[in-house]
């Protein structure tokens, strides 16, 4: 054997040996990849954590620091079967003596979500995670705020908002702290909430749809517009996003305040698609 060792090895004796710290690092990539199913994000993490490439002395004895670790390394890594405990000769990859630092299991895992392109795990990712607030939400400066999201130990996940200058520029470009999303979408949320319980606004809206269809009963559309704010906890999070963006034009976001810009004649289109049911018929609806 020759060469610079593996990152999560070392060479004694011409075998290769675990290097315990290393090969903790290399267990992280594996998983977190996973978890994230994005290099991007997880050469982020980890360069947050200072973690680089190997780092080793030359038998001259010179030494070679590690590099910050990126996105042809993570690829690099993710697909090097040597952490299964084989070695390659010419194009075919053998079974080997020294220990293996990954599952074959985790190992398939990686294999299948690397089969998807960047931009599908993306897309998946982002219509799988709910974001009450995405497309909508901006700093003062009238940039947006964009969705992001981690998972940290136990694999739970955290969501918050971050402004678009600090993925394109550096960390704290906009003076704008990272804002966690359930904070700010609770918020957003229980303003709108005021909105509908508001007795004069609930009178304007049901006169003005009153007029433009004489059958409707303007004591119903009051009612309904009451029944959204009742089960807005058991509406589903597309629904929910939904309303807001029928609601909301935009929310702006400043370290001492939150705005809210509601759309021209939004609850009157809002009242509009209601069919106004029972109070109870719409609860069970919904839940079910």
């Amino acid at each position: 054997m020759g060469g610079v060792p593996p990152l999560g090895y070392d060479v004694k004796d011409r075998r290769l040996i675990p290097n315990e710290r290393e090969a903790k690092v290399i267990r992280h990539i594996f998983t977190r990849f996973v978890e994230l199913g994005s290099s991007t994000k997880l050469v982020k993490e980890l360069r947050m954590d200072g973690v680089t490439s190997k780092a080793w002395v030359t038998q001259d004895g010179n030494v070679r620091e590690g590099k910050p670790i990126d996105k042809s390394l993570i690829y690099k890594l993710l697909g090097n079967r040597t952490y299964l405990g084989e070695l390659r000769h010419k194009n075919e990859w053998y079974k080997a003596e020294h220990p293996p630092l990954i599952e074959p299991s985790l190992w398939e895992s990686v294999q299948a979500v690397l089969k998807v392109s960047p931009r599908t795990r993306a897309n998946h990712t982002r219509a799988t995670i709910p974001f009450l607030l995405k497309g909508i939400l901006e700093g003062a400066d009238g940039r947006a705020m964009t969705a992001a999201w981690t998972r940290k130990g136990g694999g739970k996940l955290y969501r918050y908002y971050i402004h678009a200058r600090e993925n394109k520029e550096y960390a704290g470009a906009s003076g704008l702290p990272r804002v966690p999303a359930i904070q700010l979408e609770a918020n957003v949320v229980e303003q709108l909430r005021l909105v509908l319980r508001a007795p004069d606004l609930k009178t304007r809206v049901a006169k003005m749809m009153t007029r433009m269809d004489t059958e409707i009963d303007e004591a119903k559309v009051c009612i309904a517009m009451l029944q959204i704010d009742k089960v807005w906890d058991q509406l589903f999070p597309a629904e929910q996003e939904r309303i807001v963006r029928l609601l909301v034009k935009k929310v702006v976001f400043t370290p001492h305040n939150l705005e809210l810009q509601l759309r021209p004649n939004g609850l009157e289109r809002l009242a509009a698609e209601l069919k106004f049911p029972a109070p109870a018929a719409n609860a069970e609806e919904v839940a079910a």
